[in-house]
């Protein structure tokens, strides 16, 4: 059994702090298919979404709360500002829970305890998730059953279904 059994709350801890040092994470938009939640992947089209995109001038029909009116008022037309498409990812994270796992070097070196290969894996596992929930991405444990979630929540939840496992 792992060192880290029955405390989620300090696997996360040190796992948060690892991944700390590291820059957030975005994961590129080919390795998941297309997803509608917004989030923060520019999908480099017009869309629902916070960073500017493009003007085009008005067309009947659009709102007048969309129309630019510094832009408009440097030309003679009406100008609408759009905004580019963005979407979260989802991603499936998996890690290896076979009895090999289990192995450390503890048992070579007289008194010293050493963590095993599961408690590396789970806190490697727990920092990436670290990365891709700060980055702004939706997550699960492959084989789970249960659907990709973002936020601080995705990552309490992780956490809770590795030590069930």
């Amino acid at each position: 059994m792992s060192a880290s059994r029955g405390q989620p709350v300090a696997l996360r801890d040190r796992a948060e702090q690892t991944a700390a040092v590291l820059p957030p994470l975005l994961v590129s938009a080919e390795r998941v298919a297309t997803t509608v939640a917004q989030g923060v992947h520019g999908r480099r089209r017009v869309g629902q979404g916070e960073t500017f995109w493009q003007f085009r001038q008005y067309e009947p029909g659009d709102a007048a709360a969309r129309i630019d009116w510094r832009e408009s008022a440097k030309s003679q037309r009406l100008y609408v500002r759009e905004t580019e498409w963005e979407a979260a990812q989802s991603v499936w994270l998996w890690r290896d829970a076979s009895a090999s796992m289990d192995y450390s070097s503890a048992g070579y070196l007289a008194n010293a305890e050493w963590p095993t290969k599961r408690d590396r894996a789970e806190l490697l596992l727990v920092a990436l998730a670290s990365l891709l929930v700060r980055g702004g991405e939706r997550l699960t444990l492959l084989g789970s059953g249960i659907a990709p979630m973002n936020g601080r929540i995705a990552l309490t939840r992780l956490v809770e279904m590795i030590e069930r496992q």
